[in-house]
């Protein structure tokens, strides 16, 4: 099961992104202040860090330099009200790896917190296949294999970063454009691995399925609610 460490001093904040996160299947700590958070990370070892940048301490950029002097390199993803240019540039510098500012999606967060678990994994270099939020979904790391209740797919490198986008939030949708940038911003290459992963989809209704919202984009459909148990 995946870590989290939430740090934020705004108790409601917390407390719905820790119930969010949990039902998603992670496993969440909480800090209200840099000096907690601190003793955690000395602690404790987390797959991702959620970090706001006002704190009732420490800021939130020199917990972020504190934390980059660990060697796990735990992806980091500021949360912040602060949404100018330099604060941004700021948290980068620091180490940073992504920045959303208040207010958010949750369903947004929990996508790049997933997808950072996997990015950090897959260049950690110690599985040959790491596990999803999802039950039952598993991803190679060198050969592009995403492994559906234990069917091997084999994917190019573009149908494995639209596939796995497209799993991290299942049900919903993922705009076209999102996807594009995945495939260098060409429709026909878009069009043409949806084709080739669908064709990898079909013929076993437990894998799910991939839909078309037309003009907008695509979702993946779970097993589960296309004839199958996921």
């Amino acid at each position: 099961m995946n870590k989290i460490l939430l740090i934020d001093d705004n108790p409601e904040i917390q407390a719905v992104n820790q119930e969010y996160l949990t039902a998603k299947g992670y496993q969440v700590d909480l800090a209200m202040d840099g000096a907690t958070a601190i003793a955690l990370l000395k602690t404790k070892k987390y797959d991702c860090i959620v970090l706001d940048v006002m704190l009732p301490d420490l800021d939130g950029f020199t917990i972020c330099s504190i934390a980059r002097n660990n060697p796990e390199k735990t992806p980091i993803i500021f949360l912040s009200c602060l949404d100018s240019e330099d604060s941004r540039i700021k948290g980068l510098i620091a180490g940073g790896d992504d920045y959303m500012t208040k207010p958010y999606s949750i369903k947004e967060l929990t996508a790049r917190i997933y997808s950072q678990v996997r990015r950090s994994k897959v260049y950690d270099g110690t599985d040959h296949m790491i596990e999803s939020p999802r039950p039952n979904i598993m991803f190679g790391k060198e050969n592009r294999v995403v492994a559906i209740r234990g069917v091997n797919l084999i994917m190019s490198r573009a149908e494995y970063e639209i596939l796995t986008r497209l799993l991290a939030t299942p049900g919903e949708l993922v705009g076209k454009d999102e996807l594009l940038a995945l495939v260098s911003g060409e429709e026909a290459t878009l069009f043409t691995c949806i084709k080739r992963i669908r064709s990898k989809l079909a013929g076993d209704d437990s894998l799910g399925k991939i839909e078309n919202i037309f003009g907008e984009g695509y979702k993946y459909i779970p097993g589960e609610e296309s004839g199958g148990g996921l």
